[in-house]
């Protein structure tokens, strides 16, 4: 893909939790989003099924905010090899988003604010190019074994995740 004047190739990411709402691919219910890196962003490409409808056929914001969230956490996963939690974000709306859109979620990291702390950013994007949604985010960075004393994920999911990272 050329974008900008530059080549710029995407490679595909591997996910751990089959049963994530958001990146799950075995999830009935959930998103099913996959992404993919050029080293300098993730993104994930996306069409929102009707249940996942708010009012009338408009996606539901929580949704949308769902898809900035994951869209910056695998963001700050891949590109500081580290585990993260999300300590807070923002969200602005700028454009309805109807079920059945076409969506580009892509996120890149704003700023390293120290050794624990990152801000990153994603964008929603339909698919004639057009802001539906931004968000910008803190997450905080943990080792494996800071990740591992937390005791929120199974053993086997932290050393597939470490595996991703490392």
């Amino acid at each position: 893909m050329k974008e900008n004047g530059e080549n710029i190739e995407w490679t595909g990411l591997s996910m751990v939790d089959r049963d994530c709402f958001a990146c799950g691919s075995e999830n009935p219910h959930g998103l099913r989003m996959k992404f993919e890196s050029n080293g300098k962003e993730v993104r994930s490409r996306l069409t929102l099924q009707p249940h996942f409808r708010g009012w009338s056929n408009l996606a539901h914001g929580g949704v949308l905010s769902t898809i900035l969230d994951e869209t910056m956490a695998w963001t700050v996963i891949h590109l500081t090899g580290k585990f993260m939690l999300t300590k807070g974000m923002n969200v602005a709306f700028k454009k309805p988003v109807r079920v059945g859109a076409q969506l580009t979620s892509t996120g890149f990291i704003k700023e390293k604010k120290d050794q624990r702390r990152v801000v990153a950013v994603a964008e929603i994007r339909d698919e004639a190019g057009e802001l539906c949604a931004s968000s910008k985010g803190e997450f905080v960075l943990f080792t494996k074994d800071q990740f591992e004393k937390m005791e929120i994920m199974p053993q086997e999911d932290i050393d597939a995740m470490a595996a991703l990272v490392s």
